[in-house]
């Protein structure tokens, strides 16, 4: 009797921190500029994107000024022939496109709105020519008015070569964000 007691206010406990959990959420979208840095084509510019969700983490560690982040991030980089948009998943060789979906923990110190943050992000990464990989990417910024202002650098990892003639890939380069409020 007494473990069952025990174990409703635990999972009641539970419930209302997750119930908490969802008063802070975001819709994170971003626009994403850099450059692949160890390719072995020509170095062009390239540009993506990222739509993710932000919630404030009141479930594991309790602090209001962090947040679990799911994303996910498009990137094309053209090389030779390949222009930034018509290069995008054509038959032609002449980009190396990604996809990578993404899992982070954003910490910052005053909240999404404004102020600097650091959020690690980890998750798979999926290529033109069957590339499939791990990639980490972490992302730091500011955070004015909703906006982001962020440096960030991808960096996967496969097992087979990509379309920049490597099994792994580093993409420094700059975002700026927008945090939609949905609460």
């Amino acid at each position: 009797m007494k473990k069952s007691i025990i174990i409703v206010i635990l999972l009641a406990v539970l419930t209302i921190q997750s119930a908490k959990a969802q008063q802070s959420n975001y819709i994170h979208v971003s626009v994403d500029a850099g450059l692949v840095a160890n390719t072995s084509r020509d170095k062009k510019f390239g540009l993506g994107g990222t739509l993710g969700w932000l919630t404030q983490d009141n479930l594991l560690w309790g602090n209001p000024n962090a947040y679990f982040s799911l994303s996910v991030k498009a990137f094309n980089n053209p090389y030779g022939e390949g222009k930034l948009f018509s290069s995008i998943n054509n038959d032609a060789d002449d980009a190396f496109n990604y996809i990578m979906p993404l899992v982070g923990y954003r910490i910052t110190r005053n909240g999404i709105s404004d102020g600097f943050f650091v959020e690690p992000r980890m998750g798979a990464v999926f290529g033109a020519n069957s590339y499939a990989g791990f990639v980490f990417s972490p992302l730091a910024g500011y955070a004015l008015r909703q906006f982001d202002f962020a440096i960030y650098c991808d960096m996967g990892f496969g097992s087979k070569e990509s379309a920049i003639l490597k099994k792994s890939f580093f993409t420094p380069g700059i975002s700026i964000a927008y945090n939609i409020g949905l609460n």
